[in-house]
């Protein structure tokens, strides 16, 4: 058991938590540096725009009052990571920390959304390319084309620059990759499947894995009525045959399914098999993000449409904006493009601006953190596991996909607890996300009952608890806590797992 106190005998875990903090406080400061320069651009262009003078004062004095708040925030960081170093690494230390910064990344997550409409208060959403007197296009005149970035519904400038810098920081691949920002992750699924379906390209049969994100599956079996079928993939082999045997113009798969077992598919063989045929395969990439490269594997020999939904791992907790993105080669994202348009699917540039500046770095640190929480919190679990559950994290030896996941960066963010009694519907599911938060309050340690995943804080959910929606199942999505948090938390989940099903 841990001591209480400043006289803990763990001190290693102590000098853990510690590190932990530092590593978070930099990601805090991070975010200050990218609002900081968003808004010290915005001042140059607002200087040089054409806008009311009354206008332009207002939005200079705004913005110059929000890049004061954010060095103001940054130097309190910078203070908190020279507390961090001066140490001792005592308990006292990570309760002063850990809620320096708490206060902190609250302050930013709303300072980031004042940024994003700061940053957009003197644009159009239709913008003028021509003018007699003024131009009606704020910071972005003089840059409008007529019938290409006039209307932001179908493209615009805010989502040119994040789309470049997401392929150089974030995708791997050949040359002349695009990423296309969408409404959210599903509108980067319903442009990719309806570019597939207008375009004639799922003409024969279509794979797609078991496990694959509920809302997908339910678009696909609706728009391919007794032309699709599912194929276990967590069994290569078998899915290896069923693409020898149907031939499929497409394969959909999950790179980290969102499901009650978790799986991973074996993508390395599944595009191998896939090489120089007319078959596309569609990733959804939201579960392993930039740790999973399906473009480096495929190499520009296998017809590849990638999506992701941003409102996950790359807004760094923040939860601040629905967006996607979608990245595919050249050709394939000119056609995704103009159905983006036609569809009203493109990302609204306000999102863009919430979204923070896409940083393998600092994304890669977050996810290493969030792995080793989840995989910490799934083996305590497990490790008190009896019959009547199971417990599942790709991370876990006992995972039918551990091979597969063993060989990736990241195994994922969430685990599942699986309630074996049939008998008793939803109820016990429901009990034990309660009995989860009370557990956790007798403890003092934060947890909080709500969908999603990628947060600071881990939360607790009922996912797929709507008729139609795929088996239900209690997910635990980790989050960022410093190592000292990790066993209280591990004791609640577990005192309510055994609560509801000893």
């Amino acid at each position: 058991m841990e001591a209480r106190g400043d006289a803990a005998p763990s001190v290693d875990l102590a000098e853990v938590a510690v590190a932990d903090l530092q590593a978070d406080v930099g990601e805090l400061i991070f975010l200050c540096r990218d609002a900081e320069a968003k808004l010290a651009e915005a001042a140059v262009d607002l200087r040089a725009a054409a806008l009311h003078e009354r206008t332009r004062r207002l939005l200079l004095g705004e913005v110059e009052s929000a890049r004061r708040r954010y060095r103001d925030t940054s130097e309190r960081l910078l203070s908190l990571r020279e507390r961090a170093e001066r140490g001792p690494p005592t308990r006292t230390l990570v309760d002063e920390l850990a809620a320096a910064k708490a206060s902190a990344a609250d302050l930013l997550r709303a300072e980031q959304a004042l940024t994003a409409a700061l940053l957009g208060a003197a644009d159009w959403q239709s913008p003028s390319f021509l003018h007699s007197l003024a131009p009606a296009a704020g910071r972005q005149a003089g840059r409008i084309q007529a019938h290409w970035n006039d209307y932001k519904r179908d493209r615009h400038l805010d989502a040119d620059a994040y789309e470049r810098r997401y392929v150089d920081e974030l995708v791997d691949g050949p040359e002349g990759l695009r990423a296309l920002l969408t409404s959210c992750g599903m509108g980067a699924f319903t442009t990719v499947l309806s570019f597939l379906l207008l375009e004639r390209k799922l003409e024969g049969p279509v794979l797609a894995g078991r496990g694959l994100y509920h809302e997908s599956r339910f678009l696909l079996e609706r728009a391919l009525p007794g032309r699709i079928r599912f194929v276990d993939e967590r069994e290569t082999g078998a899915l290896l045959r069923a693409i020898d045997a149907l031939r499929p113009s497409a394969v959909f798969l999950d790179s980290l399914s969102n499901t009650t077992w978790l799986p991973v598919p074996e993508l390395e063989a599944v595009i191998e098999r896939l090489r120089r045929t007319n078959t596309y395969l569609v990733v959804d990439n939201t579960g392993l993000s930039v740790a999973c490269q399906p473009f480096a594997l495929a190499g520009g020999s296998v017809r590849l449409l990638v999506f992701e939904s941003l409102l996950k791992y790359a807004q760094l907790g923040l939860d601040r904006a629905n967006a996607g993105v979608v990245i595919a080669g050249a050709d394939d994202a000119e056609f995704l493009s103009r159905y983006r348009e036609h569809l009203g699917t493109n990302v609204a540039d306000v999102a863009v601006h919430a979204l923070p500046r896409p940083d393998r770095r600092v994304l890669e640190r977050r996810l290493a953190r969030l792995q080793r929480n989840a995989l910490y919190l799934a083996g305590r679990l497990a490790d008190r596991a009896f019959a009547s559950r199971a417990v599942v994290y790709p991370g876990l030896p006992s995972h039918p996909c551990a091979g597969a996941a063993a060989r990736l960066r990241f195994r994922g963010g969430c685990l599942s607890i699986v309630l074996r009694r049939p008998d008793c519907g939803l109820e016990g599911e429901r009990a034990l996300v309660e009995a989860a938060v009370v557990e956790a309050a007798k403890r003092g340690v934060g947890l909080l009952a709500g969908s999603s995943f990628g947060f600071d804080t881990t939360r607790i959910y009922l996912t797929a608890a709507g008729g139609g929606c795929g088996e239900p199942f209690v997910r635990v999505a980790a989050g960022t806590e410093h190592r000292l948090a990790l066993d209280p938390l591990a004791e609640a989940l577990a005192a309510a797992v055994e609560a509801v099903a000893p």
